[in-house]
C-alpha cells in the first residue's frame, strides 16, 4: 500500500455566533449543544448545494440570535489588520509556510504547508495570539476548526485560488498579507 503524505492543510475557523451548527448554509457540526437553538432548525451537515435565500437566512439569524450567549463577533477592517499582524507573529514564530489566507468578516481561511506541529496546535496559537492582541472581553472565536488534508500540488493550487478569491467573491478587496509566501520551498 502506498504511503500518502499530507503536504498542506486548508483550515477554516469561524468567529463566535456567526456560523451556528444548524446554519441553513450547512455546517460540519454533528451536534447542537444549545437546546433552544436546536429547536429552531436541524443540522444540515456539509456545505449545502442549494443556498438559502437572504430572507430565509435573515429569519434564521433573527430567531437564533436570541438563543446564543452573547452577540456574534464580526471582523471589521481594524480588527482584520490586528488579526493579520497577530497571525504574522505566530507564523514567523513557528516558521510556517502559508501560501494563502483570507480574513473574512465571520471566518478565516488559511492554507498551511505541512509542519512538525499538529494543525490543531497551530490553529490554537493563531487564535490565541489574535485574541490577546484584539484586547476583547470575550473570545471572538468558536471552538474548533475545520480542515481539509491536501495531498498533491494540483489540489494545493486549487486551494490557493479558492482562498484568494473568497474576499472578492463577497465584494471585499483582494487581500495581501505580509506573511504569505508564494514561493513554497
Amino acid at each position: 500500500m502506498e504511503n500518502i503524505m499530507i503536504i498542506a492543510y486548508h483550515t477554516v475557523f469561524t468567529t463566535y455566533g456567526t456560523w451556528l451548527p444548524n446554519d441553513p448554509r450547512g455546517s460540519f457540526s454533528k451536534q447542537i449543544y444549545n437546546q433552544k437553538l436546536a429547536i429552531i432548525a436541524p443540522i444540515k451537515y456539509g456545505r449545502q448545494e442549494d443556498m438559502p435565500n437572504k430572507r430565509n437566512l435573515k429569519n434564521f439569524w433573527t430567531e437564533a440570535s436570541g438563543q446564543i450567549n452573547r452577540k456574534p463577533y464580526f471582523i471589521d477592517e481594524n480588527a482584520r489588520q490586528v488579526i493579520a499582524n497577530s497571525f504574522s507573529k505566530t507564523i514567523k514564530g513557528y516558521n510556517l509556510i502559508v501560501p494563502a489566507c483570507a480574513i473574512m468578516n465571520d471566518h478565516i481561511h488559511m492554507l498551511i504547508l505541512s509542519t512538525k506541529y499538529k494543525i490543531g496546535f497551530i490553529i490554537n496559537q493563531l487564535k490565541g495570539t489574535a485574541t490577546k492582541n484584539l484586547n476583547l472581553k470575550d473570545i471572538p472565536w468558536t471552538e474548533g476548526y475545520w480542515k481539509v488534508f491536501i495531498y498533491n500540488e494540483e489540489t494545493l493550487q486549487s486551494a490557493i485560488e479558492y482562498i484568494n478569491s473568497n474576499p472578492v467573491s463577497v465584494g471585499m478587496p483582494q487581500q495581501h498579507w505580509n506573511f504569505i509566501r508564494s514561493n513554497l520551498s
